[in-house]
């Protein structure tokens, strides 16, 4: 049987798009919770546009675990503006511009000494977002000369932690793409530290799920709430005089294989000064 040419999926793949609505949303589906989350977001999005004339073509995972929606029918357009408006938008390469906010997953942030790199979601090319050292330490520390590795331990910058970003410079003919943390972004940083409360940062897990292992872990009383920073990342705000790292040793092994870390203010404040 002969296999249709290059141009002729090209043509179909343009037709079922003008057809549908296929775009991405900033979020991530990954580790070992990626079925339960694929649900979970599948039956919010159904709710959310239940009231419009679309119906949900399918739901997908890209191969950098972005999700991928096509929605098609009469609100196709207007469901899809408004879950950009709610999840926030993934631009292309050829979007970005000085000054735009958007919404990235960090990746290896241990793998250089000069800056992390924030997924942003450019699919094509693979390039990432660029956050400077130099940047950090202006933004997160005013300016002291501390490594890059101290910053990212002692903010529990962990691996798809998720980061609101307003792009810096962006070169379109080497694809280099240079961002800092938004304003809302280092507001965040600056109320978990003044709030002195101790934070346990989860990237791997549901809302539901984390809330399931504080229980069984007999820890519930410990937890005043837990802050939904994405789909599968949540902060987990332990109660006064509560210790972060002791609360994670109790819930790690309901949770396994998903990454933790703490958010201790008192030693950030003692790290800054």
């Amino acid at each position: 049987m002969k296999k249709p040419s290059y141009e002729k999926l090209q043509k179909k793949l343009h037709i079922f798009k003008l057809m549908a609505q296929v775009f991405l949303i900033p979020e991530k589906i990954y580790g070992p919770q990626e079925e339960l989350a694929l649900r979970s977001i599948r039956s919010s999005i159904n709710r959310e546009i239940s009231e419009l004339k679309v119906k949900m073509r399918s739901i997908e995972i890209n191969e950098r675990e972005w999700i991928q929606l096509a929605l098609e029918g009469e609100d196709a357009e207007a469901a899809k503006n408004f879950l950009n408006y709610k999840y926030g938008s993934i631009y292309g390469l050829n979007e970005l511009r000085q000054g735009l906010t958007c919404k990235g997953k960090l990746i290896e942030p241990t793998k250089f000494g000069y800056g992390v790199y924030v997924d942003i979601g450019l699919l094509y090319n693979n390039k990432d977002a660029f956050i400077p050292l130099y940047m950090l330490r202006k933004q997160l520390l005013n300016n002291i000369q501390k490594s890059l590795r101290k910053i990212i331990d002692n903010f529990a910058l962990i691996e798809n932690f998720p980061l609101e970003l307003k792009i810096m410079n962006v070169n379109l003919e080497t694809h280099n793409i240079e961002a800092k943390l938004s304003e809302n972004q280092v507001s965040i940083f600056k109320k978990w530290i003044n709030s002195s409360l101790d934070r346990i940062i989860i990237c791997g897990s549901t809302r539901q799920q984390a809330r399931k292992a504080i229980i069984k872990s007999g820890h519930l009383q410990d937890i005043l709430s837990i802050e939904r920073l994405g789909l599968l990342e949540q902060a987990v705000v332990c109660k006064y005089d509560t210790e972060a790292p002791g609360i994670i040793s109790e819930i790690g092994k309901f949770l396994p294989r998903v990454p933790m870390k703490a958010f201790l203010p008192k030693r950030i404040r003692s790290f800054i000064s």
